[in-house]
C-alpha cells in the first residue's frame, strides 16, 4: 500500500494543467471511451510531469449553459453511513466522475465563472466539511510523517498520481473551534502542517465558521462574531491565506444574508466570494441569469437516489450537463437555451448558438 511522504510531493495545480491542456474545439465529438492525450507543455518539467497526462471527453456536444455539480463529503471512515464514505468507495467515486468524462475545478472556479477546461468534459467541484481526521490523518512511519492512504487527501493523491491530466483538488470547509475530534482535522500536532500542506498542493480552505452554530441561530453581531473569529484563528496558521467561501453549517442561512458574505468584529474582516448550501441539487451554469455565488448548492456523497453517481446518470440521460468547448473566452450553448444566458457576459465572451 502507498505510503505519502509529506516532504516529497510535487504539487499538481490547476493551473498547472490550465496551461498545458488542449484547447481545440475539434476535441468536443471524441467519442466517451476515447483517453486524450495533455501534449502542449511549456517547459521541460511540465513535458516530464505531464507526459502520460489524460482525461476522458463524454462525448457529448458542446453546452456551456448545463449544470454543474459541487459535491459534499463529511467522515471517510471503515464504514458507510449517512454522512461517512468508506475510502474505497471514494475512490470508486473518483473513477466514476473520471471515466464519465468530468473534469475537477474549483469552488473558486465555479463562482466566479471561470472555466478553463478541456472540450467534451463537465466540470465539477469536490468539498469536504466538518476537518474531521479522516479526511486528512498523518502518520509516523520510521521517523517519516506520512499522509495515511486510507484518508481522504491519501486517496485523492493517489488517484492524481495515475492520472496527473486530472487536476483533482477540493475545498475544505474547516472548523477551528469545535470539539477535538473535528477540530482542523483533529491532530493537533499537525494543525499548522495540514494547512500549510493542503495550500502549497493546490487545495482550497474555506469557512465553516467558527464552531458550527447554525446562523439563523444568531443576531447579527454573533453571526459577525463567529465568521470573523474563524478568520482571527486561521490566521494563526496561515497568516497570508485568504479565505473567500463559506459553507453554511447546516445550511442554515442568517436572518441578514448579506452579513454571509461580509462583515467584521474587532477590527477583523471576512468576505465570502461565494456561499455553499447542504442540500441534494445540482446547479445552473455561472453563465445563466439564474446563477447565485452566494447559494451554490451541493451533492451529498453516497449511493442513495441523492449521490453522485444518480445525478451523473441523470444529467448525461438527459443531456442537461455543462459540456466545455475548450475555449475560455467562448460560451457555446444550444439555441433553444439563449433566454437562459446572462446578458452582461456578451460584452466579456463570444457567444456560439448551436
Amino acid at each position: 500500500m502507498r505510503r505519502f511522504i509529506l516532504t516529497t510531493f510535487v504539487p499538481l495545480t490547476l493551473l498547472a494543467c490550465k496551461e498545458n491542456k488542449p484547447s481545440s474545439k475539434a476535441n468536443s465529438n471524441t467519442p466517451s471511451d476515447t483517453t486524450v492525450a495533455v501534449s502542449k507543455t511549456s517547459t521541460e518539467s511540465t513535458k516530464k510531469n505531464l507526459a502520460n497526462a489524460d482525461f476522458k471527453s463524454c462525448g457529448l456536444p458542446a453546452n456551456e449553459l448545463g449544470r454543474i455539480m459541487v459535491l459534499e463529503y463529511h467522515l471517510i471512515g471503515d464504514s458507510e453511513d449517512r454522512w461517512k464514505r468508506t475510502p474505497e468507495n471514494f475512490r470508486k467515486d473518483l473513477q466514476m466522475l473520471y471515466d464519465s468524462g468530468y473534469y475537477p475545478v474549483s469552488v473558486h472556479d465555479i463562482a466566479t465563472g471561470h472555466i478553463d477546461i478541456p472540450a467534451g468534459t463537465t466540470p465539477f467541484a469536490l468539498t469536504f466539511d466538518d476537518s474531521s481526521q479522516g479526511q486528512f490523518r498523518m502518520l509516523n512511519e520510521n521517523g517519516k510523517t506520512v499522509i495515511d492512504p486510507k484518508c481522504a487527501v491519501g486517496v485523492m493523491e493517489d488517484f492524481k498520481k495515475e492520472h496527473p491530466g486530472w487536476p483533482l483538488t477540493a475545498t475544505f470547509y474547516v472548523l477551528p473551534a469545535i470539539k477535538p475530534t473535528l477540530r482542523l482535522f483533529a491532530q493537533p500536532e499537525y494543525k499548522k502542517e495540514k494547512l500549510e500542506w493542503l495550500v502549497k498542493n493546490g487545495y482550497e480552505i474555506g469557512s465553516h465558521s467558527w464552531y458550527h452554530e447554525p446562523l439563523g441561530k444568531l443576531s447579527d453581531a454573533d453571526v459577525q462574531k463567529h465568521l470573523s473569529m474563524f478568520v482571527k484563528e486561521m490566521k494563526a496558521y496561515l497568516p497570508d491565506y485568504e479565505v473567500h467561501s463559506i459553507a453554511l453549517p447546516l445550511g442554515v442561512h442568517a436572518k441578514n444574508r448579506a452579513l454571509e458574505e461580509t462583515g467584521s468584529f474587532e477590527g477583523t474582516t471576512y468576505k465570502h466570494e461565494s456561499v455553499l448550501l447542504v442540500g441534494s441539487a445540482d446547479n445552473v451554469s455561472p453563465y445563466n441569469k439564474s446563477f447565485s455565488r452566494l447559494g451554490i448548492e451541493r451533492i451529498q456523497e453516497g449511493d442513495q437516489y441523492y449521490g453522485p453517481g444518480a445525478f451523473i446518470k441523470n444529467q448525461t440521460k438527459h443531456k442537461t450537463r455543462f459540456v466545455s468547448d475548450g475555449d475560455p473566452k467562448t460560451i457555446t450553448a444550444p439555441a433553444a437555451m439563449k433566454e437562459q444566458l446572462n446578458a452582461a457576459l456578451e460584452k466579456e465572451y463570444k457567444i456560439v448558438w448551436n
